[in-house]
C-alpha cells in the first residue's frame, strides 16, 4: 500500500509535464478561416522568424514554444493560400509573442495571447497586433496542465486566424 501511494505521488507530479507545451497540430487554423484571400499576398508569404515563446515548465507555466508555433502559422498560412510554394517569397512575416497570460489554478483556464506580427518585404511593411483569449474547462480535461495547454491552443488557433483575416 505504502509502495503504490509513493507512485500515485510520482505520477501526480510528472502527470503536469505529461500535458507538455501546446501543439503545431492544437494551433493550426484550417482552410476555412479565410475566404476571400488578398491577391497582393497569394502565394507569396514566407515566416521568417517567431520569438517570444518559451519552453514548458511544469511547476510554473505551459508556454508556447516558438517552433511549434512558427509550424502552425505556415500551416495555416499554407492552407489559407498565402504561403509561397516556391521561390523567393515577395513578403516575409516575424511573430513576437508579447505577452501570454496563463492562470495557476481554477476549473476554467482562461489564457490571452497577445502576438505582434510584422510583414515586410515588395516595398512595403505593416505590423498587426493581435490579442485574443481562450477558454478550457473542466470538461475539456480534468487535469489543470492539460486545460491550460488547450486555452494556450484555443488562444493561439484564434490570434493566427485573427491575423489571416487581417491580411484581407
Amino acid at each position: 500500500m505504502v509502495r503504490h501511494r509513493g507512485i500515485v505521488i510520482v505520477l501526480a507530479l510528472i502527470a503536469p509535464g505529461l500535458a507538455a507545451c501546446a501543439t503545431q497540430q492544437g494551433m493550426t487554423v484550417d482552410n476555412s478561416a479565410v475566404v476571400n484571400v488578398s491577391p497582393k499576398y497569394r502565394n507569396a508569404i514566407a515566416v521568417r522568424s517567431v520569438t517570444g515563446g518559451r519552453m514548458m515548465n511544469a511547476m510554473t507555466v505551459m508556454g508556447v514554444e516558438n517552433e511549434p508555433l512558427k509550424a502552425a502559422l505556415e500551416s495555416s498560412l499554407a492552407a489559407s493560400g498565402y504561403l509561397a510554394r516556391s521561390g523567393t517569397p515577395k513578403f516575409y512575416v516575424d511573430a513576437e509573442i508579447m505577452n501570454l497570460d496563463e492562470p495557476l489554478i481554477g476549473l476554467d483556464m482562461d489564457v490571452t495571447a497577445d502576438v505582434t506580427y510584422k510583414v515586410s518585404g515588395a516595398g512595403a511593411a505593416a505590423t498587426y497586433p493581435i490579442k485574443s483569449t481562450a477558454r478550457a474547462t473542466y470538461s475539456d480535461s480534468p487535469l489543470g496542465a492539460d486545460r491550460v495547454r488547450i486555452a494556450n491552443e484555443r488562444a493561439m488557433q484564434d490570434n493566427i486566424r485573427q491575423f489571416l483575416l487581417a491580411l484581407r
